[in-house]
């Protein structure tokens, strides 16, 4: 896999954010929607209880190929004294090495996480929630639909639990379709990589699926999401 990391400069002539090595080797188009999708989405990454947060996403690339971003805020300020900088380590491969990646990320979690997340996701209870809140709001798009979860933001070890829930989805096709699909028509990442977000301040522009903390969720207007705190 093509590997490379967005980084803040904060010397230098070309000071912000910055592509280390120039991608020069990938399609204009790759380099674009690399720009345009690495960092999650939303304001307010400085405030404190974010301070260390990290989050994985994951998309399709125009180029036929993926990529696997690892975000994490950093304790760094910009040359104005703004907090909220953030750095991420992108993979660039195919589908299979994409899913083979997704998979390995899964299996390096603590086992009473994901045994946790994947008994919940299995559970009667999760698996209504998550049917009342597709049936209660059908996309009204069948080329890109999209599910919010929300969960309390607490630390960024706290939120290694929606980590585990989002790469089982991403994995394990059965689940994600019990769970999130209507019908396999509707999705169009079926046949190809799942694009999720595990952690953003933002739905909007997002992927497939993105995760919020509970408390941006709440101040969404008439956008749906699915609690997954069980209160």
């Amino acid at each position: 896999m093509y590997t490379l990391t967005l980084d803040y400069l904060l010397e230098g002539e070309r000071r912000g954010y910055t592509f280390t090595p120039t991608p020069d080797s990938l399609p204009p188009e790759t380099v674009k929607a690399l720009w345009r999708g690495t960092m999650p989405r939303g304001q307010g990454w400085g405030e404190p209880v974010y301070a260390g947060a990290r989050a994985l996403k994951c998309f399709a690339l125009p180029d036929g190929n993926a990529a696997i971003c690892d975000v994490v805020t950093t304790d760094l300020r910009d040359e104005v004294g703004r907090a909220g900088i953030r750095r991420a380590q992108i993979a660039v491969g195919s589908a299979r090495e994409v899913q083979s990646a997704l998979s390995a990320r899964l299996t390096a979690l603590p086992t009473a996480i994901v045994q946790d997340a994947e008994r919940r996701l299995n559970s009667r209870e999760w698996a209504l929630l998550f049917r009342k809140y597709r049936d209660a709001a059908k996309p009204r798009s069948l080329v890109k639909p999209q599910t919010i979860l929300a969960y309390p933001y607490k630390s960024a070890d706290s939120w290694t639990f929606i980590e585990a829930c989002l790469l089982l989805l991403a994995t394990r096709a059965t689940l994600l379709t019990n769970l999130i699909e209507v019908d396999p028509i509707v999705n169009p990442f079926a046949d190809r990589v799942l694009s999720f977000t595990t952690l953003a301040l933002d739905h909007r522009d997002e992927g497939r699926i993105v995760a919020l903390p509970l408390d941006r969720a709440r101040t969404l207007p008439d956008v749906p999401y699915i609690d997954l705190s069980g209160k």
